[in-house]
């Protein structure tokens, strides 16, 4: 995910919301179902009875979705209009309820972030082939986090560090990233608090700050519709709706015991993503329908709200990603299944108050990351078993539905997507 925190969410007023997973984000209720698409339908020249064509080998960049339900990531690469096609073998094994999926900005690792439901959870790690892009879990396949993750991961920019927010435990779980192998390894300390319960985080493009959103969620077992018994604790604490900022040390990559400053965000916030030009930052607050913004100093990492504080959105904005350019900012919304474009000011960083475009995703959206170029997206369904796909104009931002405009994934449903980075 860019920027991607999920995994455990706060209430959303939807109508047959419900709570996924022993802390997850209560959005929807969805039947897991899948659409087949077979080999033809992704081949060029491929129709009616007419001799079958080769199809063409996938190639990067490679595309990596977790499988919630076989506990499995499933691993595509891409064809020439960036439609994918599943490699051989379609997928690897995962440890239990994998969530956000992270590759190393070399393309040379992969991270997942389990989240068996218990008290604890791990991160499984996977190396990546240059030539295939398959996976092969390293050894040892799995390192712990501190606590219950909320899901999401995050890379540093020079790969050297990783970090997980630890929703149960109120802490940050911090990872050095052996520059040989790939492997985590827990720096010492091996975490430091959150000012609340920690859900998504970013890395700042240059390296010195990490941001993390932080919300008060309520733990029910799974399947608990805990809006139906008017229970919203992100809501109710509206001084625990926050974005934390954190140094990074520039020589051991471990953050700061404290963070440098805390400020006030929407109701339930959820991913955060930042600017390529490091200016500006980004939350969606689930509840109030909206995106924060805020301008970044570049001295201190310290943020601002923009004027306006926020743009509207649809229902439940949830995850969110910005093209490499910086000229447009895609947000996926669970609470009426689409994804919108909004356009980026070039001088100030301020979002258009309109989407400039919007198509429609699968049920239930969760995740989205983009190609390299900007050219493509790629949309999870929390679920339903299949991906959505989409062109982006290199010209306007405009985002339309590839053909085909899903690609199956198991039937249960995925939740984190990423993508191997330029070569």
């Amino acid at each position: 995910m860019d920027g991607k925190p999920a995994g455990r969410r706060g209430t959303v007023p939807f109508p047959g919301a419900r709570k996924r997973g022993p802390v997850r984000r209560r959005l929807r209720t969805g039947r897991a179902a899948g659409l087949a698409v077979t080999a033809c339908g992704l081949a060029a020249g491929c129709a009616g009875t007419a001799t079958p064509v080769a199809a063409p080998a996938a190639r990067a960049p490679f595309v990596y979705v977790t499988a919630k339900g076989p506990n499995e990531v499933c691993q595509f690469g891409s064809l020439g209009s960036g439609a994918l096609r599943p490699l051989t073998p379609k997928t690897v094994p995962s440890g239990p309820g994998p969530y956000d999926v992270a590759v190393t900005p070399q393309g040379t690792s992969v991270y997942v972030v389990d989240s068996p439901g218990s008290a604890a959870g791990e991160v499984s790690q996977y190396t990546i082939s240059p030539a295939t892009g398959k996976l092969t879990p390293k050894s040892p396949t799995t390192v712990p986090t501190a606590g219950g993750p909320s899901g999401i991961i995050a890379v540093a920019p020079d790969g050297k560090s990783a970090y997980v927010p630890d929703f149960t435990a109120k802490a940050i779980s911090q990872y050095s990233i052996s520059p040989a192998t790939g492997k985590l390894t827990p720096m010492s300390p091996k975490t430091v608090a959150a000012p609340g319960g920690p859900t998504g985080i970013k890395v700042a493009p240059d390296g010195r700050y990490a941001y993390i959103t932080n919300t008060t969620l309520l733990i029910a077992p799974k399947g608990t519709h805990l809006a139906a018994k008017g229970k919203d604790a992100s809501t109710t604490n509206v001084k625990a709706n926050t974005v934390a900022v954190f140094r990074i040390s520039p020589g051991t990559g471990a953050l700061s015991a404290k963070p440098v400053e805390t400020v006030a965000t929407g109701h339930n916030p959820q991913m955060i993503t930042i600017a390529p030009d490091g200016k500006n930052a980004y939350v969606t607050a689930t509840d109030d329908s909206t995106i924060w913004q805020y301008t970044i100093n570049p001295a201190t990492g310290k943020l601002t709200p923009m004027p306006p504080a926020t743009v509207a959105t649809g229902k439940g904005p949830h995850d969110l990603a910005i093209t490499p350019d910086g000229k447009n900012l895609y947000v996926i919304t669970v609470g009426d299944n689409t994804i919108a474009q909004y356009r980026i000011n070039p001088a100030t960083g301020a979002l258009s108050a309109k989407p400039a475009s919007t198509a429609a995703t699968v049920l239930h959206p969760e995740a989205i990351a983009l190609a390299p170029d900007g050219n493509n997206a790629y949309v999870t369904s929390e679920n339903k078993g299949v991906l959505s796909q989409f062109a982006i104009s290199p010209a306007t931002g405009k985002i339309t539905p590839l053909s085909p405009a899903t690609v199956t994934i198991p039937p249960s449903g995925s939740l984190g997507v990423a993508v191997t980075p330029a070569k």
